[in-house]
């Protein structure tokens, strides 16, 4: 069932993605006087396919691991084109307009980003706080002086609300040896504190990269449990017995150590009747709770009636206040794509790090699963991703196509096509070889 709802969440994220990104090649190209020929998602075999009124043939086909735009041009062997047509050919028009329309792609995918963050922020998504929890000994963390409880507030001067903040500003000094600079708020102290962090030996898991727990730094809601912050009153856990601060060991005799899976399992047993054991005091309590319903519009979703400890913040903002974290968010997205790759082009960052279609599957699934917001959030993502990638100067990509025009540009006159052939090859060769590095991670972590 897992698999399954990976499966389909992975598909409805790309087809989202990709049906995006080929309509921005498609709207501009058709703004600008070229004839488009067809609009795929997907490759191979057509699955659906119709010719529209505006005499585009419109394909859904079986492979939904990309798309394609297909425009008149005078240089594909299997098109006739009349003398009528020639002006509405694509390979007419100036290096401008074809620049404009192979950058529409990317741009689409950034310009859906921003309005994903905006409608996440506007609907509001929960965020664990950057409290620390317990700090493993011998750790970078713990050698630095940081220590349990401490809420770390900025990283290397930069402002971090929550730990996906944290995560994506330590994410950006993977593959250094120097120093994290951590600002910190401590309880009992009105000043804020300064851990410098020296990453001169850190070293994080290729294959399973959790980047905090490499140096050491690990939630409450991590480190410590499932312990229960809340109870809402007179429902399941209330009438079985539960109480503000019993530690919840298992759940139908299988230990649970995080509120994620706990959650899941909960969620699966609506109205059934389940033994969870809880330590109180040091002492191991069995108790028998009868599974609620969540509400009248999920009743096939359980509901238990706890809450963890008051870990959580909501990251809510206006209509146009949201705007501009959006911008942000996105900015901050491909800033963090840039220094990654870079890294990884620099050897700084092994290539074991590269994720392929079972983990984005995995991503996709798990993001929806836990609810709207977060599947969106993972989506505005992979856009950002799909965006910068697709911008490489890399023959076959779009930024190898940029790249072709930006030499024609200066040159006045485009490369010959034995070259822009042999730059095909060698960038087919690239992508193909980085997927297969891809999947070949996949595999191995799988």
């Amino acid at each position: 069932m897992d698999a399954l709802w990976n499966l389909a969440s992975f598909i409805v994220a790309l087809g989202i993605l990709v049906s995006i990104h080929e309509y921005g090649h498609f709207w501009v190209a058709r703004k600008l006087g070229v004839k488009v020929l067809t609009f795929s998602v997907g490759f191979g075999r057509p699955l659906l396919q119709k010719i529209g009124k505006d005499g585009v043939r419109y394909v859904l086909a079986a492979i939904p691991l990309g798309g394609y735009v297909k425009m008149l041009d005078e240089r594909e062997t299997d098109q006739e084109i009349s003398q009528e047509d020639k002006p509405y050919a694509f390979n007419q028009k100036s290096v401008w307009v074809r620049m404009a329309i192979v950058l529409a792609g990317p741009v689409a995918n950034f310009i859906l980003a921003i309005f994903l963050y905006w409608f996440m922020f506007v609907l509001g998504i929960n965020g664990i706080t950057t409290e620390v929890g317990t700090i493993p000994e011998a750790s970078i963390a713990q050698q630095a002086g940081l220590i349990k409880g401490d809420k770390i507030v900025r990283v290397d001067g930069e402002a971090v609300v929550v730990m996906h903040d944290l995560t994506k500003n330590i994410a950006k000094r993977l593959g250094e040896k120097s120093q994290i600079i951590l600002t910190v708020q401590r309880e009992g102290r009105s000043a804020e504190q300064t851990i410098v962090l020296d990453i001169s030996k850190w070293q994080v898991d290729d294959e399973k990269p959790e980047i905090l727990h490499s140096l050491g730094i690990f939630h409450p809601l991590e480190s410590e449990g499932i312990f229960v912050g809340t109870i809402t009153s007179d429902g399941p856990a209330d009438k079985a017995g539960i109480e503000v601060g019993d530690k919840i060991q298992s759940v139908n005799g299988k230990p649970v150590e995080r509120w994620q899976a706990m959650k899941l399992i909960i969620e699966l047993l609506p109205n059934k009747q389940v033994s969870i054991e809880v330590e109180r005091n040091g002492e191991l309590i069995p108790l028998s709770v009868v599974i609620g319903s969540a509400d009248e519009n999920e009743p096939n979703s359980g509901f238990i009636g706890i809450g963890s400890p008051q870990y959580m913040i909501t990251r809510q903002a206006g209509l146009f206040e949201a705007f501009g974290l959006a911008i942000d968010e996105t900015i901050n997205m491909v800033s963090l794509s840039t220094k990654l790759f870079i890294k990884l082009i620099s050897g700084e960052i092994s290539t074991k790090s590269l994720s392929g279609p079972i983990s984005i599957a995995e991503g996709a699934g798990s993001s929806a699963s836990i609810g709207l917001v977060y599947f969106i959030s993972f989506l505005a993502m992979i856009s950002v991703n799909l965006g910068f990638i697709n911008l490489l100067p890399i023959p076959m990509l779009d930024g190898g196509h940029l790249l072709y025009f930006v030499i024609e540009a200066i040159k006045g006159k485009p490369l010959s096509q034995k070259v822009q052939e042999f730059g095909l090859q060698v960038g087919m060769m690239l992508v193909f070889a980085l997927m297969a590095i891809a999947i070949f991670n996949d595999i191995s972590r799988f």
